[in-house]
């Protein structure tokens, strides 16, 4: 049985004839005629009795047209579904990311422009990130390093300019600019998988020399601003990581520009899928403002 067999079937069953299921189809009446004797004789059975003009369906072609009212049902249904999800009114995206104060603007970003796509979030360490691209776990990861997989797309959407944070209690919270020099003796707060960022060529953690400074290695950057609120430390965050949060003072860095990159990555083959493309185009126009 083939799926024009099964149409022409169903077609004549629900059209009560011949003549009206090839108007439907667009079909002669002997190619239906044809597709209809080839399903009976391929399971040995009778389907419809015609009696002149009139078709009657037997009651081995009801049994199969509750079949195949289901089977074009679900098929249309696809159809439906397809459709809603090139013109993305539906759909899913998984993304993961390695901090949450830049992604989750992201997200808004996407979201306000796409309202009907549903979407999860978490964030994980960095020397995960792309296992949960490659192994399906997720669609799109947000992330200061470009991917190191031959598999995975990236793209960097922004550079921003980093600050030194410090907290409002802390003694240089009245400072408006502070040179690397100046760090040594100061306890710096750094994420656990800041080597995994450091390989980005230009990196800010490059500056850092973890034998003359002390360094306060914590989960996450989010934990990270924490620790700097609370004066545990000083820590490098971009102007918007630090204007939000009125604990923390930011001081510009008076000898180099440190910077810090976010990168989109993806499944290669997946870049050009509509939702993914999307995120793309929504984050990229981001970036370029």
């Amino acid at each position: 049985m083939n799926h024009a067999q099964l149409k022409a079937f169903h077609a004549v069953a629900e059209t009560g004839g011949f003549s009206s299921a090839a108007k439907i189809l667009g079909l002669t009446q002997p190619a239906i005629t044809l597709q209809v004797q080839a399903l009976e004789q391929s399971y040995n059975t009778k389907l419809f009795r015609r009696h002149g003009r009139k078709t009657e369906i037997t009651s081995s072609g009801k049994m199969l047209l509750r079949l195949s009212k289901r089977i074009f049902s679900l098929e249309n249904e696809a159809h439906m579904l397809l459709a809603s999800l090139d013109s993305l009114k539906a759909g899913q995206l998984n993304v993961v990311a390695t901090s949450s104060l830049r992604a989750l603007q992201l997200l808004s970003t996407f979201q306000a422009k796409y309202p009907n796509i549903r979407l999860s979030f978490l964030t994980m360490p960095a020397q995960q990130i792309e296992k949960e691209i490659l192994n399906f776990r997720a669609d799109i990861a947000i992330q200061h390093a470009p991917p190191e997989d031959n598999r995975l797309f990236g793209q960097k959407i922004e550079e921003t300019p980093l600050k030194l944070a410090v907290s409002k209690d802390h003694p240089w919270s009245q400072k408006k600019t502070v040179t690397l020099k100046e760090l040594k003796g100061q306890i710096i707060i750094m994420p656990s998988d800041l080597e995994a960022d450091s390989k980005a060529r230009g990196h800010w953690s490059r500056y850092i020399n973890s034998s003359a400074h002390q360094i306060l290695t914590l989960q996450s950057k989010e934990i990270g601003r924490e620790a700097v609120a609370n004066d545990l430390g000083i820590a490098f965050f971009t102007e918007t990581d630090i204007r939000w949060d009125e604990r923390i003072h930011g001081i510009e860095i008076e000898d180099t520009c440190l910077k810090e990159a976010t990168y989109i990555t993806c499944l290669e083959e997946e870049r050009q899928s509509r939702l993914i493309a999307s995120f793309f185009d929504s984050t990229i126009s981001i970036g370029n403002q």
